[in-house]
């Protein structure tokens, strides 16, 4: 490392980008890569001497698929320090970690990015520990079944009573507690909860720019309060609040610039509201496009140090920030990962030793009645509908359309098709769109109980002989007032909604004439026609009962807005200020579709 400061960087994506790029390739990484930010001669250049690899699994990936894949991952690393044993060596220990850079090689560590990669299963946390994963991220950027994403929908609060049990496990066998990626109050319930020093392995400073991302500043101090370290991340859109503003509208044009001295700020928050004990660095190379002007690849550490040394940071609080505080935090949880790989470590306790996977329950679901979820467009799935289906007691199947629908509704006791941003017959870009629309035609023939959801209502206003016309009429976004009609107040679905509920909106594209022999149910003050019935349990919505006020987070402004466009703060302030009524009768719409199912059930029921 010559006379440069060792850096230890707490995130770096290479592991997928070479699964993406190179085939999981391990040689041929020692020359220049110019398609990715890191290669072994820029990670000497920038003095790195070690590395948490990043092992992540795209989503699209789900249950034993996400584990199947981080297994994959691990082998790449393992993989790639056996390639390049002169350079390289793995290591799961600060001992192993100041050994490998006192020989002048870089340290290879292992980090997990998501909880969902445990598939529900604290024995599969345990195996990544003895394969050497050193932390694990409790979320990424979806919420899981037991801890909130800061970029999701927050359905606990926090942490639930299995996520705090994750918590004491990662304590028990010396696995960090990561806190990238998760929403504040899931910071706080782990904070709360553990009894070793945390880290966050690449986020930078709320207070500084008002990103999801970022960390607030009483989760800062109570980081420093506890010996944990925050990694500050280089993403542009995380250190700048003009570079966030573009993106989320769009990325129109030229992208405002963000550099070192931005960074460099975070950085410095950090120390002032946490402490110079707390701060360390996570890039998040190879794993986002952009990186800040000067900051391009992994070969620049040197010049982020020369900008805080300019700034008046001493030669040791450098070496804090660059490697030592991240390795104290390390050497806090040492003991506990060796007790454990050797077997001295406290026993478990009981619920981190239940199995992921109740057989008497599945055995049991295996009865329940079926719902056929389609879902036409990932970023719009059941959300809240599909846990409340679940409540209700019934198997959900949730299917995206691009991979393909059944053939028929056999078998399926309930129909839901949620939206999209499609037209009913835009097959050229949605091709499983005419499945779709046979199913729709079926459900409708069998007064299966169906409910279409904005684009799945529209589906069924077409087959059925009604109109849908593309961008016309007013712009629906945000918390829209729906009134039931007459028949809409006896209706089982709609009675709870009143004189009128608020229901989140997000269309242009608008059902101009129900098909003949519809009953309307519901209207706004703009569209007529937001609610429909045809036969006795077939409904379409044209509003969204699945998404809550904080699935508001994720809405982007308008890429070419119009007059009546408002910022989506103010849609989200507006929706918040209703979510209670629109919990209440989004709930009592989905327990009367609940109901229909169950009658429908009853009456095939053998006598």
């Amino acid at each position: 490392m010559n006379d440069m400061i060792p850096v230890i960087d707490g995130h770096n994506d290479l592991a997928w980008a070479r699964r993406v790029r190179h085939g999981y390739a391990a040689s041929g990484w020692d020359g220049d890569l110019p398609d990715l930010h890191t290669d072994l001669p820029r990670l000497r250049a920038g003095g790195v001497g070690g590395q948490f690899w990043s092992v992540w699994v795209d989503p699209v990936l789900t249950g034993a698929e996400q584990v199947t894949a981080t297994l994959e991952q691990i082998d790449f690393v393992h993989r790639l320090d056996d390639a390049y044993p002169s350079d390289l060596r793995f290591a799961r220990t600060a001992a192993e970690v100041r050994a490998t850079m006192a020989e002048g090689r870089i340290a290879s560590l292992i980090g997990v990015e998501g909880g969902a990669q445990l598939n529900g299963s604290l024995a599969v946390l345990r195996q990544y520990a003895r394969l050497g994963a050193r932390y694990l991220t409790l979320t990424w950027s979806r919420t899981t079944d037991w801890a909130d994403s800061a970029t999701d929908e927050a359905r606990h609060g926090g942490l639930t009573e299995f996520g705090r049990e994750v918590v004491r496990e990662m304590n028990r066998i010396g696995v960090l507690v990561d806190l990238a990626h998760v929403a504040p109050d899931t910071m706080r319930d782990a904070l709360a909860v553990t009894t070793r020093p945390v880290l966050v392995s690449h986020s930078a400073a709320l207070a500084l720019c008002d990103h999801p991302r970022n960390v607030p500043d009483d989760v800062l101090a109570a980081i420093g309060s506890g010996g944990g370290v925050v990694m500050v991340a280089f993403v542009p859109s995380f250190l700048s609040p003009a570079r966030r503003d573009w993106v989320l509208a769009g990325e129109v044009g030229d992208p405002p610039p963000v550099g070192i001295a931005d960074l460099a700020d975070h950085i410095e928050h950090v120390r002032e509201v946490a402490g110079a004990h707390v701060v360390g660095l996570g890039a998040d190379y190879d794993g986002t496009d952009a990186m800040p002007a000067g900051l391009e690849d992994v070969s620049h550490y040197p010049d982020l140090l020369a900008e805080l040394r300019g700034r008046g940071w001493s030669e040791s609080e450098l070496a804090a920030l660059a490697h030592g505080n991240v390795l104290r935090v390390l050497e806090a949880s040492d003991a506990d990962h060796l007790a454990f790989l050797d077997g001295t470590a406290p026993a478990p306790r009981a619920a981190a030793l239940q199995p992921a996977v109740d057989t008497e329950a599945r055995t049991a679901a295996e009865g329940a009645p079926r719902i056929l979820v389609v879902v036409n467009a990932e970023a719009s799935p059941p959300r809240r509908l599909g846990a409340w289906l679940g409540e209700d007691g019934f198997a959900v199947d949730v299917v995206l359309g691009a991979n393909g629908l059944p053939a028929r509704l056999d078998g399926y006791s309930g129909l839901v098709m949620l939206g999209g941003g499609l037209m009913p017959d835009e097959d050229e870009a949605a091709p499983w769109l005419a499945q779709e629309r046979a199913l729709a035609r079926e459900a409708i023939a069998r007064d299966l109980p169906t409910l279409g959801i904005c684009l799945g209502g529209q589906v069924l206003a077409h087959v059925a002989g009604g109109e849908v016309r593309a961008d016309f009429g007013p712009k629906e976004r945000g918390s829209t007032l729906i009134a039931p009609t007459a028949a809409g107040r006896e209706d089982p679905l709609l009675a709870a909604f009143g004189a009128g509920a608020p229901m989140i909106e997000n269309h242009q594209d608008m059902i101009t004439a129900l098909p003949e022999g519809a009953v309307l149910l519901g209207s706004s003050a703009a569209v007529p026609n937001q609610a429909f019935r045809i036969g006795t349990r077939v409904y379409g919505l044209q509003f969204h009962p699945e998404v809550s006020a904080e699935d508001l987070l994720r809405w982007r402004e308008p890429t070419t807005p119009s007059p009546e466009d408002r910022p989506v703060a103010e849609l989200l302030a507006e929706a918040r200020a209703a979510d209670e009524e629109n919990t209440r009768a989004s709930r009592a719409l989905v327990a009367g579709f609940a109901d229909h199912v169950r009658a429908f059930v009853a009456a095939r029921a053998p006598r």
